[in-house]
């Protein structure tokens, strides 16, 4: 009767070991996702303050104008 027991703790460990391990797993890509997406903003934001300089140099906008874009760009 023990041996019965003892299996079943086995059989419950392994099955508690699986799972921990696959929410290991599902971190870790959460993780990377995260970290792809936050460089992928990073060179979003970088593109549009450039554009938005080039706008402000050239004249299509005013100083109020491109401070408030900025201001926008900055809070995404």
């Amino acid at each position: 009767m023990i041996i019965v027991i003892y299996v079943l703790i086995f059989f419950i460990l392994i099955f508690v070991a699986i799972i921990g391990f696959k929410a290991a797993g599902a971190g870790i890509e959460a993780k990377k996702r995260n970290k792809s997406d936050v460089q992928i903003r990073k060179k979003n934001i970088s593109k549009d303050l450039s554009r938005l300089s080039k706008l402000y140099t050239s004249g299509a906008i005013t100083k109020k104008e491109f401070q408030k874009a900025k201001n926008k760009v900055l809070k995404n």
